[in-house]
């Protein structure tokens, strides 16, 4: 999706507004500490480079000045440390692509940017093109929620790490260069899954309880199976006892008339007969071809 370039000095607020479109959440930024993990749905800009497959970590720090409409202060000195730096930065005041700039002049690896009193989350724009070529370093966006407990992570005595983990199929809905939809729901899956730390917590308990979770499955397989096999027999051939007055009147195995007291066997067609005169027919039936002696529908059980 691109912006048009309003140049007329009455419509620089224009581009502010086409800002706010909401996002679809196709990252997880994740806090990580000891027993502690948080995770929140990030949208990642429409502009600078795409996120790398293998994620991003790196140390966080809040922006001096807050919104990092002007230059901010660079991160402290990692003395010697691989781990990149993460600038967390506020909404609102100047566009998203000016506060990314800032951040990677002051020489920081990532950019975040959260949102004020709301968690809604919007896809960020570039809306100047010299601006968008010149951003080298990936930028996302959060909600409130998550930006003050990331505050938190950053104001603690200890120094923690945060993690932009990215899903298989991670796909920029800005970049569209293949035909597919910005919409398209097969690349939105990330709503639809529970969060890291909760895909985290339940791949840790199959893995510690995987046996004993296949052995219950099975066993509970088993007995259903068992139980839908008696419900099913108990369905296909039933046992009645014949008094007078019931529609019954003759067993053509053995021709002889039903008396009180006899012992039927009904079959699914709703075929009656003396139970010892089926079982024998039965008994000598094909076992795959055991059908009823007067309609020769097939009988798929035998009592």
């Amino acid at each position: 999706m691109r912006f048009l370039l309003l140049s007329h000095p009455s419509l620089l607020i224009f581009p502010l507004l086409l800002e706010a479109i909401l996002g679809k959440p196709f990252v997880h930024l994740v806090f990580s500490h000891n027993s502690t993990c948080l995770d929140s749905q990030a949208v990642p800009a429409c502009f600078g480079p795409p996120l790398s497959h293998v994620g991003l970590k790196g140390y966080l720090f809040e922006a001096v000045p807050a919104n990092a409409c002007h230059p901010i202060v660079a991160p402290p000195d990692s003395k010697g440390s691989p781990s990149s730096s993460i600038v967390l930065i506020r909404r609102y005041d100047c566009p998203f692509s000016i506060k990314v700039l800032h951040a990677q002049q002051a020489g920081y690896q990532a950019a975040v940017i959260h949102n004020l009193r709301s968690d809604l989350l919007v896809s960020m724009t570039a809306e100047v093109e010299k601006t968008r070529q010149q951003i080298s370093i990936p930028s996302l966006f959060i909600g409130e929620s998550a930006a003050k407990l990331l505050k938190q992570v950053v104001h603690s005595e200890n120094k923690n790490q945060v993690s932009v983990v990215v899903p298989r199929g991670y796909y920029n809905p800005c970049w569209d260069d293949v035909g597919i939809s910005v919409w398209d729901p097969a690349r939105h899956h990330l709503q639809y899954w529970p969060g890291y730390c909760t895909q985290q917590m339940i791949i840790g308990f199959i893995q510690e309880f995987g046996v004993v979770i296949l052995l219950s499955m099975g066993i509970s397989f088993i007995m259903v199976a068992g139980c839908m096999k008696w419900c099913w027999r108990n369905q296909g051939i039933k046992v009645k006892t014949f008094k007078a007055g019931d529609k019954y009147d003759l067993c053509v195995i053995c021709m002889a008339e039903y008396e009180a007291g006899d012992q039927l066997k009904i079959l699914p067609c709703t075929h009656a007969y003396h139970s010892t005169c089926i079982n024998t027919w039965l008994l000598i039936q094909p076992r795959t071809g055991k059908i009823c002696p007067i309609c020769k529908q097939h009988v798929d059980r035998a009592a």
